[in-house]
This record gives C-alpha cells, sequence and structure tokens, in this order.
C-alpha cells in the first residue's frame, strides 16, 4: 500500500489551473515517464507510462477515470494499470483553492495497491520514491502551465532579401514571411532524469532517517548520563548528611 497526501502553490489562476489538469496533453508533458496519454472516453483516460523504482523498471499500460467532477475545484480519480513490473490500482482526489494574487493551491491524496515485481522492493523505497514522483510531476506541471501564462517571445521575421534588377517586376515580388512555430512549452523530464533525481530523493530520506535515530540515540545517552549523575550525587552526599 502506498499513501500520498500533500499540497502544491501554483503562480497562477484558478481557472488556469483547473485546465491544465483535465488536458491530456499538458498532463502527457508533465506526467514522469510517461509515454503516452489520450481520452477513450467521457472522463476517461488511457495511457502508458515508463517508471522504476529501486532495481524495477518497465511500462505500465493503464486507464484513469474521473468522477465527482465540481468544476473548477475538485474531482476524484480511479486508476488501473499492469505492466511487466506488476499490478497497480488506486484510488485518491484532487482539489484546487485560490490563494489570492493569482495563486492556487492544489491537494491531493491517494492511495494504491501494489502487487508483483514492483512491491518487492520495500515500503520505505516505495513511499521514498512515490513522494519523489508526484514532486517531480507537480513541477512539471508548473512549467507546463507557466509555459502557457507567460510564452516565450516569437523572433521577429527576417526581411526579405532587396530584389534585383535585372530581374523581371514578377520575380521581384517579396515572398510572404513563413508563419512562426507556436511557442513550445517545456520538454518533459526523461526516464534517466527521473530516476536520478528519484535516487537522490531516497538518499536524502534514508539520511534524514539515520539523523534522526542518531539524534535520538544522543538524547537517550544524555538523559542516561544525568540520571547516573544523579544518581552517584544521592549516593555520595545524600549518606553523609545522615
Amino acid at each position: 500500500m502506498v499513501t500520498l497526501e500533500g499540497t502544491y502553490l501554483f503562480d497562477a489562476p484558478q481557472d488556469v489551473v483547473w485546465e491544465a489538469v483535465q488536458d491530456p496533453h499538458v498532463l502527457s508533458q508533465a506526467l514522469p515517464g510517461c509515454e503516452r496519454l489520450e481520452q477513450v472516453g467521457e472522463n476517461e483516460y488511457e495511457g502508458e507510462i515508463n517508471i522504476r523504482i529501486g532495481p524495477v523498471q518497465g511500462n505500465f499500460v493503464g486507464t484513469v477515470r474521473l468522477s465527482d467532477i465540481q468544476p473548477p475545484n475538485s474531482y476524484t480519480l480511479e486508476l488501473e494499470g499492469q505492466g511487466r513490473p506488476g499490478y497497480v490500482k488506486g484510488a485518491g482526489s484532487l482539489s484546487l483553492e485560490s490563494s489570492g494574487d493569482s495563486k492556487t493551491t492544489l491537494s491531493y491524496t491517494g492511495e494504491a495497491q501494489l502487487s508483483g515485481r514492483i512491491a518487492s522492493v520495500g515500503q520505505r523505497l516505495m513511499d521514498s520514491s512515490a513522494r519523489s514522483i508526484t514532486r517531480q510531476g507537480l513541477e512539471s506541471l508548473d512549467k507546463q502551465i507557466q509555459a502557457r501564462l507567460h510564452p516565450a517571445p516569437v523572433p521577429a521575421a527576417v526581411p526579405a532579401a532587396a530584389p534585383s534588377a535585372t530581374k523581371p517586376a514578377s520575380a521581384s515580388r517579396p515572398s510572404a514571411p513563413a508563419p512562426a512555430p507556436p511557442p513550445s512549452a517545456p520538454p518533459p523530464p526523461s526516464t534517466t532524469e527521473v530516476g536520478l533525481n528519484v535516487a537522490k530523493d531516497v538518499a536524502t530520506d534514508l539520511l534524514s532517517d539515520l539523523e534522526k535515530q542518531y539524534a535520538a540515540r544522543d538524547v537517550a545517552i544524555l538523559l542516561a548520563g544525568f540520571a547516573a549523575i544523579v544518581w552517584m550525587w544521592r549516593m555520595l552526599f545524600g549518606h553523609s548528611k545522615k
């Protein structure tokens, strides 16, 4: 069982974020390892994702179904997927809340049941990896939204060369400039980038746990030492007062 819960603050109006979290194209560019995501029915999507958790890597093919849709505030979702790494089935919810100054807070909760090889990597590694993948996905989604709000400036068209005096009038007409390509959003993170970031986040979590364990041990040693000093004080000076 993997459980996720958290929030993310977008520097964008709520209606823009709502539109993004329902756009298959935007989500396919934001989800780490997503290779395909397309709408196959009303509020139903089918996709393929390539992920790596510890030593287990592979493709999952599955479906996502949205329900209880309350525009532009919230929806719930159910997902099922399977592949060589195993099987996953989960459910969750997403909600948006305007935070003022054109900012939006996204809150999410979810649980997923895993089976197969992917379930054998251990709960600690699974939890850290799931948090890392979620964080990377939200950061990538934020970049997609910002690219929509603030598109890169389109380069100015290069002026046509002056016509030659020896050419006939029909050949001297300047051709219409080619239409500029639409501003592109940042590319989605590659599977390698996602895997490296997951490994870094897992290592950070493990170091944090070790620091907490050592801190607890040090406190226990200090308390034990203080108790020993008090006991010796009573033994030495308590008897001398009698």
